[in-house]
């Protein structure tokens, strides 16, 4: 759908981005239906939380819902009736819900844990590639980043980082041996954000095909070298570049209405 950018003044369409998450059957495969349905099991334990919970006043509850991740949110919603009351009450997530539901399935699909549910509503409600300032077309879920196309296709922070591509940053940057140990003990302690690649066209999202953890490039770069500059033109990622992309709306009049 064509989208008004009001910095320019023209009407701009989304750009057609191969391997997105636009491209996948997030409708079907992630039913979004009040927890009847997809639900991860929850331990006994954890449904005691919602009785504990009535004791404190519900717009504290609300505020410490909103600090949990979408994935760890809709788990909470599928407790029993009572969560999904409380979820329910949060004006962001039903703002999200509403508008852009396919970002909730997305999420949920390549299980992006790393931003909670005030944040990617804060970040929708923005129009403003966090790299270069032009209109941001889609949302980086890695980290919940709104990016342009421009920057997408050119920045080289953008792809998503595989572990055997932290290997090679650590032996051709600090110019020692591939050291496993190291890397294996950076990613237990750090923990940098991540995703997992959904299977292959031809498998099943459910199927337990192959599914490749995604790392944010600058969290992991940051990590291992500190801020100094990193050699990157070794990095061939582009198959990965748009695994964790899709399209995002802007969310108006605080979260009412959305604009395409």
């Amino acid at each position: 759908m064509e989208t008004l950018d009001s910095a320019q003044h023209v009407y701009r369409k989304p750009h057609y981005l191969p391997g997105c998450l636009d491209n996948e059957p997030l409708e079907r495969c992630i039913p979004l239906d009040n927890g009847r349905h997809d639900c991860t099991p929850i331990s006994t334990g954890f449904g005691f939380a919602t009785s504990q919970l009535n004791r404190l006043p519900i717009e504290l509850v609300i505020e410490i819902l909103l600090q949990l991740d979408i994935p760890s949110l809709t788990r909470f919603r599928c407790i029993n009736r009572r969560a999904m009351q409380l979820v329910n009450s949060i004006h962001q997530y039903t703002a999200i819900i509403e508008h852009c539901p396919n970002i909730i399935r997305a999420i949920i699909a390549i299980q992006a844990e790393a931003f909670d549910c005030d944040t990617l509503y804060r970040t929708l409600c923005t129009t403003r590639c966090s790299t270069c300032n032009r209109f941001g077309d889609y949302l980086y879920l890695i980290v919940c980043r709104r990016v342009c196309y421009f920057c997408l296709i050119k920045r080289p922070e953008y792809p998503p980082l595989e572990v055997n591509d932290a290997y090679r940053i650590w032996a051709s940057n600090v110019g020692l041996q591939r050291d496993d140990m190291i890397i294996c003990k950076f990613f237990s302690f750090a923990k940098p954000p991540k995703i997992l690649s959904l299977p292959e066209p031809s498998m099943s999202m459910y199927s337990r095909g192959v599914r490749s953890r995604l790392f944010d490039l600058q969290a992991v770069v940051q990590g291992l070298l500190g801020s100094g500059p990193f050699k990157e033109d070794y990095l061939h990622r582009d198959r990965q570049r748009f695994k964790a992309v899709i399209t995002a709306p802007v969310l108006l009049n605080g979260g009412q209405q959305v604009d395409y």
